[in-house]
């Protein structure tokens, strides 16, 4: 399953209401999942917009869905700017920050991140239901492979 649409905020109602009806077609999906799953879609999303089209309204957002018995993968692909994930450094969660969470929170939700930049840049999150058989221990983050 594939969508297209326009990346601007305006938008952002329209993709969050079409990821949600997707999740409905896994089956193992229960409310926290499509929570948590909307939820990291939505931060990746405003990331997208905010910062790899900043300055530019001719963006688009392409949403590719892989969905399984017990998983889904969303892959959202922009032709924007590059992210530096090295770059970015932990928010200090004592000082409540207003912004600057969405990765960290896109990491709390979701069972795998991979990002890829470039043309285009394609940034991956799969989330997993209670009933996967897969080992977390063997899920790799690609974005902090080493903690």
């Amino acid at each position: 399953m594939a969508f297209r649409l326009k990346a601007t905020l305006d938008h952002r109602p329209l993709a969050i209401d079409l990821v949600s009806t997707l999740v409905s077609h896994v089956p193992t999906a229960d409310r926290m999942f499509r929570h948590e799953i909307v939820t990291a879609f939505g931060e990746a999303f405003n990331n997208i917009v905010i910062h790899a089209y900043r300055d530019r309204a001719d963006g688009m957002l392409d949403v590719e869905a892989d969905i399984g018995s017990d998983e889904m993968t969303l892959r959202l692909i922009d032709t924007g700017r590059a992210v530096d994930f090295g770059g970015l450094t932990p928010p200090d969660l004592d000082s409540m920050p207003e912004r600057g969470m969405g990765v960290y929170m896109i990491h709390a939700l979701v069972d795998e991140v991979s990002y890829r930049g470039g043309d285009p840049n394609v940034l991956s999150l799969t989330k997993r239901t209670n009933c996967s058989t897969t080992n977390e221990g063997q899920i790799r983050d690609e974005l902090h492979p080493h903690g």
